[in-house]
């Protein structure tokens, strides 16, 4: 480093006059409110080194003789210790809501405020929990006049939707620390030593750390121990970025790949495969219901940057990161399997349909070895279809084969009528996603079938994407060119897919075109008993 040079973009430790760029939009916003008494709760996210303890400092600063200022941070045992010294209270003996709430009464100003940072480590603890309620509750007490601001990643997002600590109400919003604009960046680099860093370095420098607050002061530090003169720090960039990007693939990229969290991944994943900003009205159909949250994740890691209504994804050191430690594997092909299953995992079945057609063709199966209990035994009972019972009785068993997968799907059966002629069928849910429905309807072959199938279409909601016909039979063998004749329209324009060899349930799949909405996949069980 150059001679007599201090370097003022050290990490490990706080600088007499810390590097503060940016954020003035939002300093102003949340000084005003202290000020004004109004809306003095604020939450801001930002992920690691996305300079949110700066900030806290900075706000210190900004608010002045306007509030007395408790900038705390850590396990409850330390936070505690700093408000009591600073506002002359003790919890143990005193109220501490009340306390808080009568603390700025006592102060010249007449206001307080508590800036608290790392707010993962109170939520950590029940203990912790209180204490922010009890916060909560001063600042309602206090009508403004005590400001509370909390700082932290992801876990500002959690407390403020936690029903035990309900800070969403009271501070209505999250303010997200993004990365430092262009400008912002070139201010960063080039102020604190008065450097002249061309254009072109802070251009590639900006785009390698997408504004990044932390690894741009990283980056800058390693450039100003290795130079020998302040007019060298500039061409040393290069090599210090290759060893600060040593350090971020053992330690930060790991910690923030996981705080993304697999929806997070999914989201990330998306936008640094598109050929360019994703406008908002896009957002649902690309990024997934309610993507929001985890945009602002990724704005407030520096990896996303939201520009008005469009999205688009940033940092170049994280991305190839993410390549060469978690590549996104080519779709495995279809697995060559025999039987059922295979047949499911080539038409695209997902895993709440072939579970439910598996549990069906199973008890297809069964019914068929063990036909005895679905014949009627009095005298009386003619032969064929006659002697079968009721389409009920086939539901209900069905129905307790379905339900002993509770854990995975739910079972919902309409009205079980014991007339012979009785219309019966059951509603199926994934309970992973309650909006995963499936229709299943049950016909004695010969009993009013004609419309089975267009009935079992009709039945489906247009967001259903697979439905089963059970056909029940005694005394045609086979069934299928019967079941066919009678039940199956060739005019409805399906496409049919055959079994693989040696699947006998279901007879067949049938796949129908629908206007407005996906096709819908129609599996046939027929059921042919033998005879008694």
């Amino acid at each position: 480093m150059a001679e007599g040079v201090s370097n003022p973009y050290r990490t490990d430790q706080v600088a007499e006059v810390p590097v503060f760029v940016g954020r003035e939009a939002l300093l102003a916003d949340i000084a005003s409110t202290i000020r004004s008494n109004r809306n003095a709760i604020h939450a801001v996210m930002g992920g690691r080194g996305m300079g949110k303890s700066s900030f806290a400092r900075r706000l210190q600063l900004e608010i002045g003789a306007d509030a007395l200022t408790v900038v705390t941070s850590g396990r409850l045992e330390r936070v505690t210790i700093d408000v009591e010294r600073a506002l002359g209270v003790t919890f143990s003996t005193d109220d501490p809501v009340a306390s808080l709430a009568a603390a700025p009464a006592r102060q010249a100003s007449g206001r307080v405020l508590i800036v608290l940072d790392e707010i993962e480590k109170l939520m950590g603890s029940e203990d912790g929990l209180a204490f922010l309620d009890n916060l909560r509750e001063a600042y309602e007490q206090a009508r403004g006049r005590l400001g509370i601001v909390v700082l932290g990643g992801t876990g500002v997002r959690d407390l403020l939707l936690d029903k035990g600590s309900p800070f969403l109400r009271v501070a209505g919003r999250i303010h997200v620390l993004t990365g430092l604009s262009r400008d912002e960046a070139a201010h960063l680099m080039r102020v604190p030593l008065d450097l002249q860093v061309p254009d072109e370095v802070v251009d590639a420098v900006w785009a390698e750390t997408a504004g990044h607050p932390w690894l741009l002061q990283m980056f800058m530090e390693g450039a100003v121990e290795r130079a020998h003169t302040l007019e060298d720090i500039a061409a040393q960039l290069p090599a210090a970025i290759r060893d600060t990007e040593e350090r971020l693939r053992s330690n930060a990229f790991p910690l923030w790949w996981d705080n993304l969290r697999p929806r997070g991944h999914k989201v990330y994943r998306t936008l640094t495969a598109a050929s360019g900003p994703v406008p908002r009205a896009e957002w649902v159909q690309r990024l997934g219901n309610d993507p929001r949250p985890w945009l602002d994740v990724l704005a407030s890691t520096g990896l996303a940057a939201l520009d008005g209504d469009v999205v688009v994804a940033r940092g170049v050191l994280f991305r190839q990161w993410v390549a060469e430690n978690h590549p996104k594997l080519p779709a495995a092909a279809a697995p060559v399997e025999v039987g059922v299953d295979g047949w499911l995992i080539g038409v695209g079945a997902g895993p709440f349909e072939r579970l439910v057609v598996r549990a069906l063709a199973t008890w297809a199966r069964a019914t068929m070895e063990f036909p005895a209990a679905a014949v009627r035994l009095d005298e009386a009972s003619i032969a064929g279809n006659g002697a079968l019972q009721p389409e009920a009785f086939f539901q209900m068993h069905a129905l307790v084969t379905l339900l002993q997968h509770e854990a995975h799907l739910t079972a919902e059966p309409e009205a079980l009528s014991m007339r012979s002629a009785g219309r019966s069928d059951i509603k199926v849910r994934s309970r992973r996603d309650l909006t995963h429905r499936a229709c299943v309807e049950f016909k004695i072959f010969g009993r009013q079938d004609k419309t089975v199938v267009h009935q079992v279409i009709g039945y489906a909601a247009p967001t259903d994407t697979f439905a089963v016909v059970v056909s029940v039979d005694r005394h045609r063998r086979p069934l299928r060119p019967a079941y066919e004749a009678a039940c199956f329209e060739k005019a409805t324009g399906a496409e049919v897919h055959e079994p693989p060899e040696g699947v006998s349930h279901p007879a067949f799949l049938t796949v129908h075109a629908r206007e407005g909405c996906s096709p819908l996949r129609v599996w046939h069980m027929l059921v042919q008993l033998r005879d008694a």
